[in-house]
């Protein structure tokens, strides 16, 4: 097919390809990463990636992209504050001026070529709005106002930072943006333990990760050819002789990294998380001679979490089976959660008496949990002793436990994992005051089985002992040799 041949529409598509790309094309990492969304493979791109990898230029392109090529949209380039989005792409004109010819070192040449101007109709620095000749609109907001997220109509968005947005915003947002069906882009470095919205960041990660409408690729600092490999060197380095590996993985190979030198569990490691079928495994023999314990802490308008697990009374390893994490304020009634604790009792203890055979806590601080569960099932749950336990000395005992391998969790236990690895102390070197909802668990539990640690390790040391304390009449004339007489000079013989 010839040129003359073309459709004034497709005219048009080859005319703004050409002008989008007259100056700045993407590197091969970003063709890769947005094939399958150009393609419409996929409605979602989750872009977990390095410094330096170029995702704001490739955010904007995507942004003037789907602009051009459907009349009359509207478009938003999402920041964590509008003040963070009008500093890196309004007031320097990343978004406004994109397409730009710019020489080698990435700067604006004066007089060069602006092929994308002649499409704009009106720049608006009141709101950060760029208004196309076609209707199309593309705007800058800040996820801190949230509520007016409500009201949004998009057809196409971008999240820059998303690890650092205000949670309630893509609650708000993403109602609205599913009801046109509007592609999103997730673009920038992983969370660290701490950031403001680290959680529901790697929920949706996870979520995106299983869904045939979206893509989730991990994209590395080194992927884009532009930035020269020994600048990437010089910094890695520097951050490793800190002692910061956690910071590299997350900086520059845009992985999850946990711990960092403000863990609060920095010995925690993964290897503590066993299939739940391996720990069925190990104590599936002994299960009636365990402790078995339930422990709550209710929680009708944030959180009600339930840590399920035995100690055995001889080597005094604690085994974490299951968990309860519920977050839906509908199911955190006791007539919606009880049935669901009783039923993971039955399942790891069978034929067992919820009444004998488990100590049963709750946080005394919700004691509406213990009467209406004792009104309608009938069941005694005895209150924590919070004032008798202090918090640090709570997780100090968690620490000793791990440190000595006297902890092994099922795999089923997500939240906890998650909790574990994502609990640092702030700026200030406080311990922090969410997030714990599990470990609080932890914390009653040992402390309703009356967990000692130096007795602990009085007993571990006792039973490692080399040193024989009782002997058989065996073990002492192993040692002899065959032909001895053993009753020699022992027994008062008669001449």
């Amino acid at each position: 097919m010839d040129l003359i041949s073309l459709s004034p529409s497709d005219k048009l598509y080859l005319q703004i390809m050409d002008d989008l790309h007259s100056n700045w094309n993407p590197h091969p990492g970003q063709v890769k990463v947005g094939m399958p969304l150009i393609k419409k493979d996929v409605n979602t791109l989750f872009i977990q990636c390095g410094r330096k990898w170029g995702k704001t230029d490739f955010a904007i392109y995507l942004l003037w992209r789907h602009a051009l090529l459907n009349p009359g949209s509207t478009c938003y380039y999402i920041t964590p504050e509008l003040s963070h989005g009008r500093e890196i792409i309004w007031h320097n004109s990343r978004l406004t001026q994109f397409g730009r010819e710019r020489d080698d070192m990435g700067r604006i040449v004066p007089g060069g070529k602006e092929p994308l101007r002649k499409y704009i109709k009106h720049v608006s620095n009141v709101d950060s709005r760029l208004t196309l000749k076609n209707g199309s609109t593309i705007k800058i907001v800040g996820s801190e106002n949230w509520a007016a997220a409500n009201g949004l109509t998009p057809d196409f968005v971008v999240y820059d930072e998303f690890k650092v947005f205000h949670t309630q915003f893509h609650n708000e947002m993403n109602p609205n943006r599913i009801v046109r069906k509007a592609p999103l882009v997730i673009i920038g470095t992983p969370p660290k333990p701490g950031d403001r919205n680290a959680e529901q960041y790697l929920e949706f990660a996870e979520e995106c990760s299983d869904r045939r409408d979206a893509f989730h690729i991990i994209a590395s600092s080194y992927d884009n050819p532009f930035t020269p490999r020994d600048e990437i060197d010089r910094e890695i380095e520097k951050l490793r002789l800190r002692g910061e590996d956690d910071v590299i993985e997350r900086e520059y190979f845009g992985k999850i990294a946990v711990g960092g030198r403000n863990a609060i569990f920095p010995m925690y490691d993964k290897k503590q998380i066993k299939s739940h079928k391996e720990l069925l495994d190990a104590i599936t023999r002994d299960r009636k001679k365990l402790d078995w314990f339930c422990i709550t802490d209710p929680g009708s308008t944030t959180c009600f979490a339930v840590l399920l697990g035995c100690i055995n009374p001889y080597t005094k390893h604690l085994y974490i089976m299951d968990e309860i994490y519920e977050v839906n304020q509908e199911n955190t009634t006791v007539r919606s959660i009880y049935p669901r604790i009783d039923a993971k009792m039955a399942e790891l203890f069978p034929y067992s008496s919820v009444e004998d055979d488990w100590c049963k806590v709750y946080d005394e601080a919700a004691a509406w949990f213990s009467t209406e569960v004792m009104h309608q099932y009938g069941i005694y749950f005895m209150p924590t002793a919070k004032h008798m336990n202090k918090k640090d000395h709570g997780l100090s005992l968690i620490k000793d436990q791990l440190i000595h391998g006297l902890v092994s969790i099922s795999d089923r236990c997500v939240k906890l994992n998650w909790e574990m690895q994502n609990y640092v102390k702030d700026s200030k070197g406080n311990i922090p005051k969410k997030n714990d909802h599990l470990i609080d668990c932890w914390r009653y539990l040992n402390a309703a089985a009356n967990y000692n640690m130096i007795e602990v390790l009085e007993t571990l040391k006792q039973k490692n002992d080399d040193s024989r304390r009782y002997y058989s009449m065996k073990d002492d004339y192993k040692s002899l040799k065959k032909h001895d007489d053993w009753t020699f000079n022992i027994l008062p013989w008669e001449d």
